[in-house]
């Protein structure tokens, strides 16, 4: 059993039996200070009432910070001792490696109990190489007796003697050798055991003599990266350990009731989470199976609209070749057309090029008759522009003489329109005098008219009134003699 084993073992003895007794109050030391007269009446503070947890997180927490009883602290202290020691024993092959590197810290007494560690590291390992070697021909030597004692049985039917015998000394020989190989490993088991008491007895040793020195201690402790990767878990898990160890010494037993029940209460909720997850996956599957069918409908969709664009594409295809036959075969009949058209131009340009030349040469003549009647025309029309000049001088003193004599009979104008005006009022007065007597004769025959057409309308409406009541005279008197004639 190792140092950091030991160290381990004692640790949890000591949590049990702290846990086991509960919290011890330290003891009081005397005062020393003279007796008083008066003794102080003491009188007890009533207890504070401890504040109730809201957030549930905190009901994981310790409710101390800090250890109040000293065999805790011991503990703690105990494990941390553990874990430098377990710190420094996983460093010490490397530090027997590296003698020469730390030797002007190592003494000799030290450096000498570094390398007689190495010794018995090395014959520990040896030990058990050879012990895992018997080991292995043990199991070797076991299968060779099964195998021969199943040989034997599948042989117990024969009469021949002689194999038979042959086995059984084989058997037997390898019963010997299996007997051999437990008594060596017996020794190999006990001389392992002694050895392992040496390698321990010398780690306490080294443990003890690497105290002294704490700069030593500190510098093979920096050389995390050459621990082996085993011995750095093993103190990852000490190092757990002590928080857990730490924890478990800070937390109440009402605590850890509170904490108790409060994981019951959350594996409940948990439990009933699974259910509602459980149910919900249950419709997932259900929902993901009819999503599946109707990706096959899909799928099998596509497959067939996949199919008849194949087919389109295969139509398509062959559309485009007997198109392009029939475009290649249009081609080389347009080509065939266009050589001969080529050839029909060509000789009509050529006619056309002798004609253009011919007229050239014929508008090359017209153009100089053209230019000596265009020179002709040019001298003419000088002439033309010097006789003008001379005319428009004589008509400029012939228009300067009739602008002056327009000027005398604009002021005679001017004159007459004056007088003009004043004879233009007095006429304007006398016809609207003219006009106002006009308007009243006129007005005065519409009256007559109108007075004498209502005489004549009543002289008719008299006459007709007259010879009305006249006939109606008449009428009565014609009554009158009817009647006497009818009383005769």
């Amino acid at each position: 059993m190792s140092f950091a084993d030991m160290a381990v073992m004692e640790t949890f003895r000591l949590l049990d039996k702290v846990r086991s007794e509960g919290p011890k109050e330290r003891a009081e030391k005397p005062n020393p200070q003279p007796p008083q007269k008066f003794k102080a009446v003491h009188r007890p503070k009533p207890p504070k009432s401890q504040p109730v947890k809201t957030d549930p997180l905190s009901i994981l927490d310790p409710g101390r910070k800090k250890l109040t009883t000293v065999e805790s602290q011991r503990v703690l202290a105990v494990l941390d001792e553990s874990i430098k020691k377990t710190e420094i024993v996983s460093l010490l092959p490397y530090a027997i490696q590296n003698v020469n590197k730390y030797s002007s810290m190592l003494s000799e007494d030290l450096q000498t109990a570094l390398h007689e560690h190495g010794n018995l590291q090395n014959n520990l390992q040896d030990t058990f190489m050879k012990l895992k070697e018997h080991r292995e021909a043990k199991a070797i030597a076991e299968e060779e007796l099964a195998r021969q004692a199943e040989d034997e049985d599948s042989q117990m039917g024969s009469e021949e003697g002689s194999p038979r015998e042959s086995i059984k000394s084989k058997e037997e020989q390898t019963q010997s050798e299996l007997d051999e190989i437990d008594e060596i490993e017996n020794n190999l088991v006990k001389m392992i055991t002694a050895q392992e008491y040496q390698v321990t007895f010398s780690c306490k040793n080294l443990l003890r003599m690497f105290g002294p020195s704490p700069a030593l201690v500190n510098s093979l402790r920096s050389e995390v990266k050459e621990r082996d990767e085993r011995a750095s878990q093993m103190i990852l898990y000490l190092k757990d350990l002590k928080g857990f160890i730490l924890e478990r010494l800070l937390t109440t037993p009402l605590e850890e009731k509170e904490k108790m029940e409060y994981l019951q209460e959350i594996s409940v909720r948990e439990k009933k989470n699974r259910e509602v997850m459980e149910k919900l996956s249950t419709e997932l599957e259900g929902e993901l199976a009819e999503k599946d069918t109707e990706i096959s409908k899909r799928n099998d969709e596509i497959r067939r609209l996949k199919g008849d664009r194949h087919q389109l594409e295969k139509f398509s295809e062959e559309h485009i070749r007997r198109t392009r036959l029939e475009a290649d075969k249009s081609q080389q009949a347009d080509l065939k057309n266009s050589e001969g058209k080529q050839t029909t131009l060509q000789g009509e340009v050529q006619k056309l090029r002798n004609k253009l030349a011919a007229m050239t040469a014929e508008h090359r003549e017209s153009e100089l008759t053209l230019r000596k009647r265009k020179y002709k025309i040019e001298t003419e029309v000088e002439n033309w522009i010097q006789k003008y000049d001379q005319d428009m001088g004589e008509r400029q003193e012939e228009y300067e003489d009739l602008d002056s004599i327009y000027t005398e009979e604009k002021a005679q104008l001017n004159e007459l329109e004056e007088r003009f005006k004043t004879l233009e009022a007095e006429y304007t007065t006398i016809v609207e005098e003219r006009k106002i007597a006009q308007e009243k004769r006129e007005r005065q025959q519409r009256e007559l008219a109108a007075m004498i057409k209502a005489a004549t309308i009543v002289q008719s409406f008299w006459r007709s009134y007259k010879c009305r009541k006249m006939l109606k005279a008449k009428n009565k008197k014609k009554g009158k003699k009817g009647k006497k004639g009818k009383k005769k």
